[in-house]
Parts: C-alpha cells; structure tokens; sequence
C-alpha cells in the first residue's frame, strides 16, 4: 500500500514574483513524478478508493500565507502518479513533473475560491471533497460613483457598491471632501436634489478590515458651447462655397446642430448642418460674388456665440442658360439672326462673347404626328384620339428636372402658343428602356384621357409631342400645366417636417377637400373611375387650388357602375376599399373610400395611413373592423365624414355631391381665416417668374441624403454687363452681327464674337477682317 499526497503551491505572475518567499527551515523539495503507465487493482479496490479527509474551509486574511495537501492511498502502485488541483473547475497544474521550494506569502482575494484535488486511475476519476478558501481583506468596490454632466439644478443620482469578506460594508459619502451622510444609513445610491456649480464625489466603504475609498465622481454643469473657430473655406465653385470648422468646448452637452450665416449686401441667410461632421455647402450663391460668413453651434442648452466672420468670394462660371427668342429672318442673301441677351444673374461671370455656329447644306424634313404614333406601334383609335392635341418639338423647351423616378421623369418646360406667347409647362416623360409596348400604350393612354376634362379641380391635358431618341425611336412626352407648388403630399410633409414647419389652419386644409371632392364629382358625373386618389396624386396650383391628377389607373365605365381588374399589378393597397381588396372590383364608391383616406392625409399633415400596418396585413386588419383613427386636432364633424366613406357597405356610403355639401357646410361654419395663398410661407413658396420668364429656382428637398447641409435660394443678385450703344442706331434694343458671305464655297463659319457689334466679310484671301461698331443692346442680331 503506497500514500501519496499533494500540496497546494500557489504560482504567481511576473508582476507578482515578489509576493514569494523562501521557507525560513531547510526543507526538502516536493517533488510530483510523472503519471505511472499502469496500476493494477481489481474492481473493489478501485470502490474503495478515495481520497483522505481534509479540512473543508479555510479564513484567511489578506497578506497571510495558506498551505494544505490532500492525500491518497493506493496499492500496488510501481510509480507515484500525479494528483491533479482544480479551483472552480479549472485544473491548476499540468501532468507533468514538477519541483517546487517556494511557497505563497501573501495570499490575495483572487485566491480565494473551491479547490479539490482529482486523480485518474485505470480510466476512473477520483475526487476529493472541496476546500473552500475565503480571503478577507478590505472591502471591494463592484461600483464606483461615475462622472456625469448635467442640467443645472436638476435632480440626480450616484451609485457605489462595495463587498467582503469580511461583511458587513457600510458606505459614507463625501462632497468636495466632507462627509455628507451618516455611517448608519449605508446608502448604496445617494440622490441629489440638483447643484448650481461644479462638484466633486465620492464614496467610502468600510468593514472590519478597514476603509477604502473610491475615486472622485466629477459632476459637472452644462452651459452653451463656446465659439467655433478656425472657420474656412475649403472649395470654392461659382454658385457654391465649401466650409469647414472646428468646435470650441461643447458645454458638457453634445452639439446638435449648427447654423451657417451667409451676409449679403442687404440679406443674411440662415442654412441649419447637422453635425458632425463640422462642415457645410452652401450653395445658390451668385458667381464672382463677395460673402461674408460665420457659424454658431448649439447643444440643449442654447446657441453658441457667432464665431468670427471671415470673408470669401464664389469662382466665375459657365453661363447656366443660353440666349433666348432666337429668331431668323431671310431677306435675298441675308440672313438675320436676333435673340435676348441671357438675364444677367445667369451669365455667372462677365459675358465675353457668344459663339454663333452657322451650317450650310442642313435640311430638316417635318414627320407628321400619326406617322411618329405609328412608329409608337399604338393602336389607330389611340392615335385619333390625341390627333388633336399633337405638336411639334421646337415648340418646347426644356428646362431643369422636378422629379425623377425608376421609370420616367418630370421636367420643367415652355411651350409657345401660336401667337408667340410661351407657357410654363410640365413635362412627363418615360425611360423608353424599361418599358413595353404595352405601358407605352398606357402612359399614352394615360394623356388621352386627360384630353377632354374641363374643370378647375381637375388637371387638363395640354399637349402631346414626340422627341426622337439615341436610337431614332419616338419618344413620347406628355405636356400638363406647370404646378407651382407641387404635390399636395409633398407639400403637407414641408408644412409640418420643414425646416421651417408652417402652420396650415383647418380652413385650408378642408378647401383642400372641397376641391378634391369637386374635381371627383366632376369625373365620376362623367363615369370615370380614379382607382389612385391620394394626396400624391393631387397637384396645387400657384393660387393653391387643388387639382386631381395622375390618371395612370384611371378606368371609363361603359355599363354598370363598377369596374374589374383582369390583371395582378402593383395597387396602392393603403387607399383601396375593403371590397376591391377581396374581389378586385372597383366603383364609384371604392374611389370614394380613397377620397376618405386622402382626407385623413390632409387632416395629419402628410402621415402614412395606417403606421405600424404592413402592406399584407390591410385586407385582415379592414375586416376585422379597423378604421384610421380621428387624427389630433381634428374637427369631430370632419372625422365623421371621413368615418363614412370607410363603411364595410358600398352602398352605405356618400356619393361625391354629397361630400362636396358636407364639406362646404363645415367650413361655413368655421370663422373666416386670410385667404389660402397667405398662409405659404417664403420657406416653401417660390419667387414670382421675372419679367422674361425666367423659371424659379429648385424647390429645396424634404429629406437630404447628404452627410453635409445643402442650401438651394433664389439668385437675387445681379451681375452687369455693360454694352456700348450706337446713337445713330434707330433699333437700340438689338445688337446686330453681320456677315456677308459672298462665296458659297464656305460650307460652314464659327465665329466668336464679342459683346459688341461686328461686320464680317469673306474676302478673296480667305481671311475675315472684323470692324467694330459700339452701339447699346439688351438684344443681338446676326446678318449673314
């Protein structure tokens, strides 16, 4: 029978080396052999096996030394085999032979814990019983109190937590050093009623042991920032400046926002960044023009002093539009070409010259109307049907893009009438790539069923042209009358999300109905069905009339009062009726549920109907009963009508007299309010066009996808371009260049010219000799 034992040896760390000491008497090493190959013992011996009681826990103080062994019997055993220590489940020694001569000095808390000892024999596990380590000490902190910023005078509350052993811990606070609860209390969260300047705290705990302290919780005030500074410029453009800054101290509070000012010679503009990051582009600037700017920031505090002005001027640029009513008159071997200076503010810079392009030998071949729709591939009804209402391409002229989506755009336009007037317009158009001939059909379709409406409510058809393509295929536009203030969703989402929210008062939001319901009685007096009502689809005109528009889905009834879907395509299921959900049948009355609807996105401002409601779910949700919700400062009576136009019953619902009535009737009883073009801020109206019919600028974007601000303002400076004028001139509004061409051999001519008048000659050399005559001109005249 072989004894064999193990002692406990503690093993420190570099850092904790000298934390070991050498036993003060000669001792022999320990010495632990390697794992013996084979023990042989019957299967009662093995039952048998276990290993010497020992002593089941152990209180030490911190600092003091801790040793204690378990010990086997085993018999028959030819070599010692290794005894294994665990703490907590991890084994402490690896299986291999090991010396030691050291012993632990100091024992720390990270010491303490369950310890037993395992040996494994002929694939059996032995396990002693655990000994349980405790290492009392001064008490530990779980929590400490944490800095923190905050309002003044407002309430707030700290935390420290501290354990044993030894228990029990009693914690004291301390406020810039001075005890400021009783020991007795022992508060592990301390509440504070609010303070006015910066403090200091923190906390103590103590036991048996003794006294720890925690570190010093900061507790500061939040103020406004301080200045920004080092405020640049770091890219200048002609109708833009790139500017970048750095923040002062935050006031204890994160920055939110900051403000852009921009100084012109009579205005300041305003332009709000959402920061970080610290930089911002201001755009809409006039070219070769001086600013001055400065920036503030501010936290929930308040705003930050301006910070110091610096001054920066914008690049010159190309002109952004080009000479306008280009006429040309043939007389024998003359050929005049007039047209009108661009308007100063869109020259960008000082007008040098312009660049007059003459080609010789060009002819262009006029294509009827019902030859391009042919060439559409559209039926021959479709084509009689827009016959009337086709015009020519040079009679419009495109401008910039409104809206653009996956599968067509709207551009801004003018369209000249025959008696050489010009109209602004709105021009549809479509991606002729992603599309067949079926929605070409459609979106034609879609124009000749706007053709015949009259009404002030309902949005006229104006003209149909055709612009030949990269690929010499007709692509077909759609011309509707220009609307200045967009669409009535849109809108709505501006009056409340801008960045300057606009107050709407009830008044107006329900003149937005009555028209609606105007426009709507209007077409379904003429069995049209809309099928796509919503506030999307209705457009305001400049005097803030409401238009139905967006006839894509629309349907005529021929017979009966209801209409069926023979094919799945994408519906806005949010505005359709219960019954077309389930049978795809749509009538009079499933467009009067969408108008009901459609009030309830005016009377919200512009919500999503339905939020929190996914697309699937509306069919269920309908048949259970659901309905919109009264919308917040919504007028009982108004809600009521809306609540009608949902009934589960078609037939149980208004028809659109008797909405219009309805509605009339509410407003009448509502005091009189300013009229409805007074309530548009400048932040979301446009300037009035100019003289020369210039077009607005962009109306600046709901939501912007750019990291940095982007500004979008009216161009109201001017840039002068001065022009000499000829007193002997009777036509003193037009500059005239002249060239004489006297050998028909010169196929074509460039000529640069500058902002005065010239005579050109072709002479025999070949070389063209310029002579210069100063006369005064808003117009230019060029005589070939």
């Amino acid at each position: 029978l072989f004894g064999f034992g193990a002692f406990l040896i503690f093993k420190a760390g570099e850092e904790n080396r000298n934390r070991f000491r050498r036993p003060t008497r000669t001792s022999e090493p320990l010495i632990v052999p390697a794992r013996v190959s084979r023990v042989y013992l019957s299967p009662d011996q093995l039952r048998r096996l276990h290993f010497k009681p020992t002593i089941g826990s152990i209180q030490l103080s911190e600092g003091h030394d801790a040793k204690f062994n378990c010990s086997i019997d085993i018999p028959d055993a030819r070599l010692e085999p290794i005894i294994v220590w665990v703490k907590n489940g991890q084994e402490l020694a690896a299986n291999s032979q090991v010396v030691v001569n050291e012993l632990l000095n100091h024992i720390q808390r990270v010491d303490a814990g369950e310890y037993h000892c395992r040996l494994s024999i002929n694939s059996m596990m032995v396990v002693s019983k655990s000994i349980v380590i405790e290492v009392e000490g001064l008490p530990t902190f779980i929590k400490q109190p944490e800095d923190k910023n905050i309002t003044r005078g407002k309430p707030f509350s700290l935390s420290c937590e501290a354990v044993g052993p030894p228990d029990p811990v009693q914690i004291r606070w301390f406020r810039d050093g001075l005890p400021n609860s009783d020991l007795h209390n022992s508060p592990s969260s301390y509440h504070i009623s609010g303070v006015d300047e910066y403090t200091q705290f923190s906390c103590e705990a103590r036991n048996t042991k003794g006294v720890s302290t925690s570190r010093e919780a900061h507790i500061n005030i939040k103020v406004r920032p301080s200045p920004v500074f080092n405020l640049i410029v770091t890219d200048r453009q002609s109708n833009k400046l790139l500017l970048s800054w750095n923040t002062g101290h935050n006031g204890f509070s994160l920055l939110t926002k900051c403000q852009v000012r921009v100084r012109e010679v009579m205005t300041t503009r305003f332009i709000n960044a959402t920061v970080p990051p610290f930089h911002c582009e201001v755009t809409g600037l006039q070219a070769m023009t001086w600013y001055n700017m400065s920036v503030s920031c501010s936290n929930e505090v308040g705003w930050s002093p301006v910070s110091t002005w610096i001054q920066s001027n914008t690049t010159e640029g190309v002109p952004s539009v080009y000479p306008r009513n280009v006429t040309v008159q043939l007389n024998e071997s003359w050929l005049v070409i007039r047209w009108k200076p661009p308007p100063a503010d869109k020259i960008n810079g000082i007008l040098k010259g312009y660049d007059v392009i003459v080609r010789y030998g060009t002819q262009e071949k006029k294509v009827s109307a019902s030859a391009t729709l042919e060439n559409l591939g559209v039926s021959e009804e479709l084509q009689n049907k827009l016959q009337d209402v086709m015009v020519t391409r040079n009679l419009l002229s495109i401008g910039k893009i409104l809206g653009e989506g996956e599968f067509g755009s709207v551009v801004e336009g003018h369209l000249r009438r025959p008696d050489g007037s010009s109209e602004r317009v709105a021009v549809k158009t479509m991606k002729l790539d992603s599309f067949s001939q079926r929605e070409i059909e459609e979106f034609l379709n879609e124009a000749a069923c706007m053709k015949d409406f009259n009404h002030p409510n309902v949005i006229k058809l104006l003209a149909v042209c055709l612009e030949v393509g990269s690929e010499h295929f007709p692509k077909p536009m759609v011309i509707l009358p220009f609307m200045k203030y967009g669409d009535l969703h849109s809108f709505l989402l501006r009056s409340r999300l801008g960045e300057g929210p606009v107050f709407l008062p009830t008044q107006t939001l329900l003149k937005f109905m009555v028209d609606i319901a105007l426009g709507m009685e209007y077409l379904s007096g003429r069995n049209f069905l809309h099928r796509d009502l919503a506030a999307r689809n209705c457009m305001l005109r400049d005097d803030m009339t409401v238009c139905v528009a967006d006839f894509g889905l629309s349907k005529k009834i021929y017979s009966g009062d209801y209409y069926r879907q023979g094919r799945i395509a994408k519906m806005p299921v949010k505005w359709i009726a219960v019954e077309s959900l389930a049978d795809r049948v749509f009538t009079v009355k499933s467009d009067v549920w969408a108008f009901g609807v459609t009030m309830w996105e005016i009377a919200t401002r512009g919500m999503t109907p339905y939020p929190g409601v996914q697309n699937h779910e509306i069919y269920d949700h309908l048949v259970e009963g659901h309905r919109l919700k009264q919308p917040s400062e919504c007028l009982d009576e108004l809600y009521e009508i809306m609540y009608s136009c949902w009934r589960a019953d078609p037939l149980d619902r208004p028809f659109f007299p008797q909405l219009r009535e309805m509605l009339e009737k509410l407003v009448e009883k509502l005091p009189d309010s300013s009229s409805k073009e007074d309530i548009i801020y400048i932040n979301t109206s446009f300037p009035e066009e100019d003289p020369d019919g210039d077009l607005p600028p962009a109306e600046p974007s709901v939501f912007s996808s750019s990291p940095s601000c982007s500004y979008t303002a009216a161009d109201n400076t001017v840039v002068t371009a001065d022009i000499h004028g000829s007193p002997e001139e009777e036509d003193g509004d037009n500059d005239r260049y002249v060239v004489v061409i006297s050998d028909p051999s010169l196929r074509s001519a460039r000529v640069n010219t500058p902002l005065l008048s010239r005579v050109y000659s072709n002479q025999e050399d070949g070389d063209t000799n310029v002579a210069t005559t100063d006369r005064g001109s808003s117009d230019s005249t060029f005589l070939l």
